[in-house]
């Protein structure tokens, strides 16, 4: 089966919930490249319920800042002259407010982040360095779909092996 970015954003953000194991999608143009991200909430902030304490929302503030820097998480070569286009990040999901009804049901929330690279020079892309587990250090996988020149193909990215040839 063939996927297409649409559908692999599809598959990205379904119920399949599993901690320590994000998602994300690549797809290459001429100039940009594009990244989807959808990952658990434990794996960023350590915790899925209701951001309760001022720490808690201090927390979720610092991630949203961190995964709104896509260059600092996901390092192309420099000499790609790489920078972001647009950057926008959400956490979705139950149990985010203050006010939630029922607090014993299992919450489950995920940071989604779409960013747009643009590259100078994208034959100098030959691979990504995922810093982002340095930073997330709950985060133990994330599953690459990347789509290039009419290709799809999948790849699990660990902070054991954190580069990415593309």
């Amino acid at each position: 089966m063939i996927l297409t970015p649409a559908v692999a954003l599809t598959q990205v953000q379904s119920p399949s919930h599993e901690h320590g194991t994000g998602h994300l999608d690549i797809a290459f143009s001429d100039e940009v490249f594009s990244l989807s991200l959808a990952v658990p909430a434990a794996d960023i902030v350590g915790f899925e319920g209701a951001a309760d304490t001022d720490e808690d929302r201090a927390l979720v503030a610092v991630a949203i800042s961190d995964l709104s820097k896509p260059l600092g998480l996901f390092v192309p070569p420099e000499e790609a002259g790489c920078f972001t286009a647009s950057a926008n990040v959400t956490l979705t999901g139950e149990g985010l407010g203050q006010d939630t009804a029922d607090t014993s049901a299992e919450q489950h929330s995920e940071f989604l982040a779409d960013y747009v690279i643009q590259c100078q020079d994208m034959a100098a892309l030959a691979n990504i360095r995922f810093a982002y587990f340095d930073r997330f250090e709950n985060a133990q996988k994330l599953v690459v779909q990347v789509s290039r020149s009419g290709k799809n193909l999948a790849y699990d990215v660990t902070p054991s092996q954190p580069d990415l040839t593309l």
